[in-house]
């Protein structure tokens, strides 16, 4: 892992001069984390606020930035106002990664900045990520994935540096609970948001809600289901306070990118 770390480290050197995407994730956050390190205010930090994002991740992020006082700064858009977006196709990730690094893009030119940073991973090139096609297209550095690290060797980094977030479960934008081809809308951003914040009062650290109009699908880790069946009645009565009519409960449990299932099923036929 320390020769790992190490080449991670020569290879953000060796840039210079970067500007990193930060959402608060461990993946970015641990190229953040090295940048600061071994540029200084030389790599500028740059967290994107959108609906999209939890509020609670936004403070996380600030919270880290300024525990490691790195040189650090917000952007604001609406990825609503984003056209191809909020109709939610297939390759929405595509139209988002996009704007993000346009975003960046801008910055880095302004303060003359050659290099763009992200925090994709090995693992990241397993799962259907229409995000990598932006990233390629706008030449945006992938250093972990140049240093081969896996997501298991990003946190085993993380836990190494003390990072606070090394064990914090993926938290993917909350348009990614809403079936491809169904509009995204603020109110149903904010319908999940409250969904996934009050279940997490029950202890849960893995926890999805499913958006399907007007029935929320529920997901926790299986070996926790049970508390969900035990607390159905409350759980659904504060559902149909969000605004939720119809809820169900995952029998398989919580599984990261199960509405990818059907598309990545497609893109396997094709090949």
């Amino acid at each position: 892992m320390n020769e790992k770390i190490k080449q991670l480290e020569d290879l953000i050197k060796s840039y210079e001069k970067v500007v990193v995407g930060f959402s608060g994730g461990v993946d970015s956050t641990l190229v953040s984390f090295v940048a600061s390190k071994v540029l200084g205010k030389d790599a500028l930090i740059i967290l994107a606020r959108t609906e999209t994002i939890l509020s609670e991740d936004i403070e996380l992020a600030r919270n880290i930035s300024s525990k490691y006082n790195f040189n650090y700064r917000e952007i604001e858009y609406s990825e609503l106002e984003i056209e191809n977006y909020a109709s939610n196709p297939v390759n929405r990730c595509y139209f988002c990664k996009s704007q993000l690094y346009d975003q960046l893009a801008i910055i880095a030119e302004k303060e003359k900045i050659k290099y763009i940073l992200d925090g994709a991973n090995i693992d990241d090139l397993g799962d259907y990520r229409p995000g990598r096609l932006a990233a390629k297209e706008k030449e945006i550095k992938s250093p972990l994935i140049e240093c081969g690290f896996t997501k298991k060797d990003v946190r085993d980094a993380a836990l190494l540096f003390g990072l606070p977030n090394h064990d914090k479960p993926a938290a993917p934008c909350l348009s990614s609970r809403i079936p491809y081809g169904t509009p995204i809308d603020k109110k149903s951003l904010e319908m999940i948001a409250e969904g996934e914040r009050y279940l997490k009062t029950f202890g849960f650290i893995n926890v999805r809600v499913r958006h399907f109009g007007n029935k929320a699908r529920i997901e926790v880790d299986k070996e926790l289901i049970n508390i969900l069946y035990e607390n159905f009645e409350e759980i659904k009565n504060q559902f149909n306070l969000i605004g939720y009519k119809e809820i169900e409960i995952d029998p398989e449990g919580f599984a990261s990118g199960k509405l990818n299932r059907n598309i990545i099923n497609k893109i396997e036929i094709l090949r």
